[in-house]
């Protein structure tokens, strides 16, 4: 049933793209299929896809009024049901976490900038620096692998064939930019420089 060696994106805002990710499916000769939730459901089936990516946004897991934030989680639900490997991305890696059981919370203040990660397992995730933009965090899932953290939140984790990772592997310099731009008092309350972080 699955159609071999394409990814679905589950991309929840315009200026939260595939970006590398996107660029690195397709030189791995992946097809690749973006389904925009700011402007319609996900497919009916996830088992259509070899792999799933939940991408960022600025909405919050623990929001219950975000409109794609059930038929995500539903979505999501019936992927792990079926073993299609998901990768979770800041936003996606929280919903991930929480499909999977662990526990979503409110940051007292964001964590934004480019930031090292301590890795426990170097030969699978480098420690970066990675751009790590969000206002949530999320515990380890009960059954899952710590992969990498930092003294403010989990970074990474696995289960099986799932992965999520709460940086941004996926932003560009333009991404980068645009959300600099449109989150200057988020950079202001994480005391994060706009310049310093595009440079």
């Amino acid at each position: 049933m699955v159609e071999e060696r394409r990814v679905l994106f589950l991309q929840h805002q315009d200026d939260g793209g595939p970006g590398y990710l996107g660029d690195r499916a397709e030189e791995l000769g992946l097809a690749v299929e973006i389904a925009d939730l700011a402007r319609g459901a996900p497919p009916d089936d996830p088992r259509r896809f070899a792999t799933v990516v939940s991408l960022g946004c600025d909405d919050s897991v623990l929001d219950p009024s975000v409109p794609h934030l059930a038929p995500e989680r539903a979505f999501l639900q019936e992927a792990v049901a079926a073993d299609v490997p998901i990768l979770g991305v800041c936003y996606g890696a929280q919903l991930l976490a929480s499909v999977l059981g662990a526990s979503v919370r409110r940051l007292e203040r964001p964590e934004i900038g480019w930031r090292p990660v301590e890795t426990c397992r170097p030969e699978i995730l480098d420690e970066g620096p990675w751009l790590v933009w969000h206002t949530d965090a999320f515990d380890c899932p009960p059954h899952a692998e710590l992969l990498a953290s930092t003294d403010v939140a989990v970074q990474a984790f696995r289960q099986g064939p799932h992965l999520g990772v709460q940086f941004h592997p996926e932003a560009t310099a333009e991404s980068a930019r645009a959300w600099a731009d449109k989150y200057r008092a988020a950079l202001a309350e994480a005391g994060t420089e706009r310049s310093a972080l595009l440079d």
